[in-house]
């Protein structure tokens, strides 16, 4: 035996045995606890899944934590107990909701995971539990971070466990679920699809199919919110009803199944606008609310979305139950939903609009205030990236609206504009409710431009009412919405801008809606009442009584819609009184007067003090009572009147945004009252009116021109009593200024045309210019009444003319300013004059609207700027005298001014004062009877011999109230030699007169033709403009003939040959355009090439659009406009001879505008014009054009000159003469220019 070492030989002591035995042996105690408690825990939580008795999850718990107590740190079965503790934990925060656990059992999870490496096998399980309760805690505190950590920790269980894993079922439904509360908080759209996409993996085999199907529903049509492809939609709806399959009656999750198909369907519905969709979403909620009783916690879920479907279907089809039921089911989850409950916020909001609804049908005031309220409330709980709060946003905007209509307070509508701005930034294109944003703000902005005239808001209103129909074509059923939405924005563009191209479209988008509501539906009598509104107003336009008297019998149904009682009826029955009275200035029927004032009685019996609408309802009625007076003198209706805009003055104090209205219609029975009283403090307040009404209405505002026609002629009448001009002539000055500012406005020359016969201002337009000038005349202010009267005629042509100034002077100064300006007036020419102006390519009026706005501030500011150097501080402003009386370098020119205040001639020479006539017997009603007696003999009805009787009486006429005073003047006291040149300037009535045939037409006296050369002007600018440049031709200048014969659709002229051989024998270097070479192209290509033209074809004048007139060529759709040739340039013209009839005939609508063929060759660039006044007798012409061409070449062709045209014209009249042709045919022919 092996002997031991010699040191262990002898007995041993270990220092601290004893010490060590004790902690073995306490170990061993502590294993042995820790394994009994750990039994303990296994037994507990067994017979709690058996029994499910609370009593043995705490027993669980208990013994877990004592477990722990006694295991060591790092025992190898520690982080099992840590796990299983945690789970338990977990467990009864799910019974109790306690988040003490909930905190703890996090805890436990992230000790067991950190003492366990990456590869343990049981990885996977700590990892999806403690996603699971990180989820859990999240829907207990909301906080952000918990979820995104549940969903990292999810993400790295998943990726444990592979296709096939018995767990990955449960890591899909933890992660899917997760994902989708964070795209809740977040809206992240990768959230929602990776959720979708773990859904779907479920779905084929989940033991749970019917929760998943139900989650995909409800994950699909989130996206859809955010993508708005719907093929989401669909496949929501595909799911949702397979969900419900899968969960038959009685299944837990039916409810939550019903509910989620039910708002996809209404998605659907919104976006697609099947009621099919609507119905069967409101009956699905239906059966989930019953099988969520009172005390449910999704109850208050399901009452808000049936409330919502309801009042949809409310809006779709008008039964009242419906809103009723909506309101009561709001309420009722709004108690559900108390102050900080996380969803009180939509329940809010859709309460809001449906409050608004009801005050709308009731007009009940406690509903609109409890309706603000309540949006208000629920804007404030859903914040800047709240999913929500588009919808919040939207209804809160509708909700302003409706407050303003019972404020008047301008601000809700700011306020309402700026959150559906809002809305709209946050609804994208597909956004299921940017249908609803856009109409909403395309109301709202068209009510603000109503209210300020800013032309930038209908626009806007107009494109967000375009897109809004886009996204409702035809079958939707909330199509008519957008429809009468854009019906209103297109209605005032056309009334207060000017923009006649398409008034139809406001009548268009009117009609549909209406076939959309049939008779019973409630909101019929609105969309008539919308109807009635864009006939009156295309009936202001256009005068059409057929569209006022449709107008009329649509506010009489929308009347009978609205019985007594109806919140509404006070608004039809004032409507229907303003149609009545506009008819009855148009026929005079008393009747129609008589019914308009009782409807404004009974509205205003019904718009009692505090009515939103009594101060519109007393202007109506006062317009009407103000005109019954003055039909029938009875004084007691012009008192009342006055009583009524005071009243109504008082309700709408200093900032109202309709104060100025009132103010005017006060101000014009304050004028009236004056007249009855001869109080002269009657008239002072009547001008104090017009004064402040004018403050309210700066340059720009589309009604200031009324206000001040209105103070014209109150300050008329202060001159008749006081004497006392005060600012009369300022005034007129102004108005003039405006009425070419808001001509200019007009985007195309159709356009500019058709404001100047507007008579919205209950003024004739055209005796602005004469009537201020009378004024000026009285003061002996005779350069004054020039300027006056050179400002108010040929408008449009002066507005043309501006954008083809030329800028020679300026090029030397800054040439890049210079060419800036005339690409700006060129883009202004060229769109003016081209089809840009009334639309775009693709039709769309707004854009052209922009397009010209854009274009008109690029030219403005060109102006401005040229303004700002020095000596161009007048570019073109008004032209001051001593500019103007250059027009009478050639000799005198004659204007004669005809006024109901007085009428006179104004002499006006090149290098002396002015000279004045008085002409107290020509009053408009001589000079109209001189028009109307001279149109009925040379309208063919009478013959040769009778005509010329009434004719020369008319010439007769003329010679005594007009030329003879002026004849006389200029030879007795100018010494003016007989043969002399003279120029007629005529205004208003008198531009149809043959002044230049006037005389006694009494044997040995002689007549105004024996005496002096006459010759016409447009204007004193247009005749400076002619002479300005001139040199006579060096050489033969060309000579072009334009003859057609035999235009298709025309009768012969078989003299025309004639004419062209007579032309021949005089003229030299002459070109012939006739039969098929004569088209409209060649005939302006000739007039751009050649110095002078003869044109012998059929004549034609448009009687409403003088533009249109036209002479007739080869095709016969194909004819030379006015607006063809003013639409070219023709820098070579001198002389044309426009051999064709009413060649020179203007509008009788518009006389001082002179707008006509001749008109448009000169304005082109022609210098001397030979035309006609009315139709041209075909045999006149060969004669008239020997003679003629005989004295322009009677020099030989080196001395030509087309100054001598008028003399040329006198000599071929003279031939006429010595042919005895009836007077009608040889005073016809007139000449205008040098």
């Amino acid at each position: 035996m092996q002997s031991l070492p010699a040191e262990l030989e002898e007995p041993f002591e270990i220092e601290g045995f004893t010490e060590l035995i004790e902690i073995f042996s306490l170990e061993y105690q502590s294993e042995r606890s820790f394994q009994r408690a750990l039994l303990d825990a296994r037994r507990a939580w067994e017979q709690w899944q058996d029994y499910m008795e609370d009593r043995d999850l705490d027993s669980c718990i208990a013994s877990y934590k004592a477990a722990l107590h006694c295991c060591p740190t790092g025992h190898l079965d520690r982080a099992e107990a840590l796990h299983s503790l945690a789970i338990a934990l977990h467990k009864r925060t799910q019974r109790t909701g306690d988040l003490v656990d909930i905190n703890e059992s996090i805890d436990y999870y992230r000790e067991s995971l950190s003492l366990r490496q990456d590869d343990h096998p049981n990885q996977d399980y700590i990892l999806n539990d403690l996603s699971a309760a990180l989820s859990s805690r999240y829907e207990q505190t909301s906080d952000i971070a918990d979820l995104t950590e549940s969903i990292i920790h999810g993400r790295e269980a998943l990726s444990l466990r592979p296709v096939g894993h018995v767990g990955r079922g449960a890591t899909l439904s933890n992660l899917l679920i997760a994902l989708g509360c964070r795209y809740k908080q977040t809206c992240d759209i990768t959230d929602i699809d990776e959720s979708i996409g773990y859904g779907l993996e479920l779905s084929v085999c989940h033991p749970h199919r019917g929760f998943i199907l139900n989650y995909l529903s409800g994950a699909l049509s989130s996206r859809y919110k955010e993508t708005g492809d719907i093929a989401d939609i669909t496949e929501s709806i595909g799911y949702g009803r397979e969900a419900i399959s899968a969960c038959p009656d009685g299944h837990p999750q039916r409810a939550m199944s019903l509910s989620n198909l039910s708002v996809a369907l209404d998605i659907r519905y919104k976006h697609m606008g099947d009621s099919m969709d609507l119905i069967e979403s409101i009956n699905h909620d239906r059966e989930a609310l019953s099988l969520r009783p009172v005390g449910h916690p999704d109850r208050a879920l399901t009452l808000t979305n049936l409330g919502a479907g309801l009042h949809s279907r409310y809006n779709q089809a008008g039964d009242l139950s419906d809103l009723t039921e909506s309101i009561k089911l709001g309420l009722e989850a709004l108690c559900l939903r108390p102050v900080g409950h996380p969803d009180r916020g939509i329940t809010l909001s859709d309460l809001s609009v449906a409050l608004d609804s009801q005050y709308n049908q009731t007009e009940d005031i406690a509903d609109l205030i409890e309706s603000v309220g309540h949006g208000r409330e629920a804007l404030s709980l859903h914040p800047v990236g709240h999913p929500a709060r588009d919808r919040t946003l939207s209804n809160l905007s509708t909700t302003l609206y409706s407050h303003y209509k019972h404020t008047e307070d301008i601000a809700d509508i700011t306020e309402s504009i700026g959150y559906g701005r809002e809305a709209l930034s946050v609804c994208s294109d597909g956004h299921p409710y940017r249908g609803v944003v856009l109409n909403n703000l395309s109301v709202i902005l068209y009510l603000r431009y109503s209210l300020t005239g800013d032309i930038a808001d209908v626009i806007e209103s107009i494109d967000y009412g375009r897109e809004a129909l886009s996204l409702h074509p035809v079958g939707h059923p909330n199509r008519g919405v957008p429809l009468n939405a854009l019906s209103l924005a297109l209605n005032p563009r056309s009334n207060k801008t000017g923009d006649f191209s398409d008034p139809n479209e406001s009548i268009d988008c009117s009609r549909e809606p209406l076939s959309l509501r049939r008779i019973g539906h409630p909101e019929r009598a609105a969309i008539l009442n919308n109807l009635a509104l864009a006939l009156d107003s295309r009936y202001k336009q256009m005068g059409d009584i057929t569209d006022l008297i449709e107008s009329i019998n649509h506010d009489r149904e929308a009347l009978s819609l609205r019985p007594v009682g109806h919140p509404d009826r006070a608004l039809t029955l004032t409507n229907l009184g303003a149609e009545l009275h506009s008819r009855y200035d148009r026929t005079g029927d008393v009747n129609d007067l008589t019914e308009s004032v009782n409807h404004g009685r009974e509205a205003l019996s019904l718009g009692a003090v505090g009515h939103p609408q009594r101060a519109a309802i007393l202007n109506n009625l006062s317009r009407a009572l103000d005109s019954r007076y003055r039909q029938t003198g009875d004084i007691t209706d012009l008192i009342e009147s006055i009583n009524q805009d005071r009243e109504a003055l008082s309700l709408r104090p200093v900032g109202h945004p309709q104060r100025a209205t009132t103010l005017g219609n006060l101000s014009h029975a304050l004028n009236s009252w004056y007249r009855e009283t001869g109080n002269i403090t009657d008239l002072i307040e009547s001008i104090n009116h017009d004064r402040e009404a004018l403050s309210l209405r700066p340059v720009g505002h589309p009604d200031r021109a009324l206000t001040l026609t209105n103070m014209a002629i109150a300050l008329n009448l202060r001159y008749d009593q006081l004497g006392d001009f005060g600012d009369l002539i300022d005034t007129y000055s102004v108005l003039l200024a405006l009425l070419d500012r808001s001509v200019l406005l007009a985007r195309s020359i159709h356009d500019r045309h058709t404001r100047l016969k507007s008579d919205g201002l209950e003024v004739r337009l055209e005796t602005i210019a004469v009537d201020a000038a009378s004024w000026a005349i009285h003061t002996h202010d005779l350069e004054g009444a020039v300027q006056l009267l050179e400002q108010g005629r040929s408008i449009v042509f002066n507005q043309l003319g501006y954008y083809r100034t030329p800028m020679d002077d300026l090029d030397a100064i800054n040439k890049t300013l210079a060419d800036r300006f005339r690409a700006a007036g060129a883009a202004m020419d060229t769109f003016m004059l081209s089809n840009q102006a009334a639309k775009n390519e693709e039709g769309r009026v707004e854009d052209s609207v922009a397009m010209y706005h854009k274009l008109a501030g690029q030219w403005d500011q060109a102006v401005e700027e040229i303004r700002q150097i020095e000596g161009f501080e007048s570019f073109l402003r008004v032209s001051p005298f001593l500019t103007l009386r250059n027009a009478a370098a050639s000799g005198p020119v004659i204007i004669v001014n005809i006024s109901q205040y007085r009428s006179d001639a104004i002499i006006i020479q090149a290098d002396a004062k002015p000279l004045s006539i008085p002409l107290p017997d020509a009053t408009p009603s001589t000079v109209g009877t001189s028009v109307l007696n001279l149109s009925q003999a040379v309208g063919g009805y009478l013959e040769d011999d009778k005509s010329d009787q009434i004719i020369k009486s008319v010439c007769q006429d003329i010679w005594h109230i007009i030329s003879e005073p002026i004849v006389l003047l200029l030879a007795n006291t100018l010494k003016l030699a007989t043969g002399s040149h003279i120029w007629w300037v005529l205004t208003v009535a008198a531009c149809s007169l043959p002044i230049h045939a006037s005389g006694p037409y009494v044997a040995g006296q002689k007549n105004l033709p024996d005496r002096f050369v006459s010759s016409y002007a447009l204007s004193l600018s247009s005749l400076t403009r002619a002479r300005t440049g001139y040199v006579p031709a060096i050489s033969r200048p060309r000579l072009l003939i334009a003859a057609q014969t035999k235009a298709e659709g025309e009768t012969e002229l078989p003299n025309v040959n004639e004419e062209i051989r007579a032309i021949y024998r005089q003229a030299e270097n002459v070109t012939v355009l006739e039969g098929n070479q004569c088209t409209k192209d060649a005939v302006l290509s000739g007039l751009k090439d050649t110095e002078w033209v003869h044109l012998a074809c059929h004549g034609h004048r448009h009687r409403t659009e003088p533009f249109k007139s036209y002479f007739s060529l080869r095709d016969r759709n194909a004819p030379l406009t006015v607006l063809d040739i003013i639409s070219n340039g023709l820098p070579n013209g001198q002389l044309a001879v426009l051999s064709a009839c009413h060649s020179a005939a203007g509008d009788k609508t518009t006389p001082d505008e002179g707008i006509h063929l001749a008109a448009g060759i000169l304005f082109a660039g022609f210098r001397s014009v030979v035309g006609t006044m009315w139709a041209m007798d075909d045999r006149d012409g060969p004669v008239m054009a020997e003679a003629f061409y005989k004295h322009m070449f009677r020099n030989g062709p080196s001395k030509i000159d087309c100054r001598d045209a008028a003399k040329a014209l006198v000599m071929g009249v003279r031939e006429l003469r010595k042919r005895k042709v009836p007077m009608e045919r040889w005073i016809n022919f007139v000449h205008y220019g040098i």
